[in-house]
């Protein structure tokens, strides 16, 4: 196998491994808010156990793509693609972490009450879901289109989350324990951020592609 060949299937390698972490931070989302739509402790349990399991695929990635720079001296295009991985990478861990902590929240301690979540969270929480499982197919299928189309619906999850937070930083002193309902504020930003992050990944997909630097979360 020539150089060239053997290099561009390492990259495509790399690129598989990307998407399979994004699936694996997908789950780790779907169940963290399943956990907290049916107060499922014991699922809840599960995803912060399995976070380690993202962290390592992560660190895997990252060691695969400093590998590929440090011994086959990639040209600045191909460089620009594995840095462009190794970012994803880290955003999907970040990513990862915000569902072991909305996880970690319906937790709660020991003698925690059970949350029941606000109709307002959970459709913010079905809109950051939609969110990254958009950015996940940009980082699949490379549409710039569909990359620059994630800006107008992150603007909308800014804006839910601020209405949200609202309502519940007023409404914290009806719930009977006020600091469990705080928890409710922690989840939405957790949210916001997943959000946040998702676009993100979305802007490193158009730099990996043209080279063009974009800000999709102004």
């Amino acid at each position: 196998m020539r150089v060239r060949d053997h290099f561009d299937a390492e990259l495509a390698s790399l690129r598989h491994q990307v998407q399979d972490l994004g699936a694996q931070t997908n789950i780790a989302i779907q169940r963290a808010l399943t956990a907290l739509t049916n107060q499922d402790r014991e699922l809840a349990q599960e995803v912060q156990q399995d976070d380690r399991l993202i962290n390592t695929a992560q660190r895997a990635l990252e060691d695969h793509a400093i590998a590929l720079v440090a011994l086959q001296q990639p040209v600045a295009r191909d460089l620009r693609s594995i840095l462009s991985i190794i970012a994803i990478g880290s955003e999907l861990e970040r990513i990862g972490d915000y569902a072991k902590g909305i996880a970690r929240m319906v937790l709660g301690g020991e003698q925690a009450e059970p949350l029941k979540p606000p109709a307002d969270l959970m459709h913010l929480a079905r809109m950051v879901q939609g969110l990254f499982g958009r950015a996940l197919e940009v980082l699949s299928s490379g549409d710039l289109g569909a990359a620059q189309a994630l800006a107008t619906e992150e603007a909308e999850v800014d804006l839910l989350y601020r209405q949200v937070k609202h309502t519940l930083a007023h409404s914290l002193v009806d719930y009977p324990n006020p600091a469990r309902a705080a928890d409710f504020l922690l989840i939405a930003h957790k949210l916001e951020r997943i959000g946040d992050r998702s676009t993100n990944i979305a802007e490193r997909v158009v730099y990996w592609l043209n080279a063009q630097v974009v800000e999709l979360n102004p």
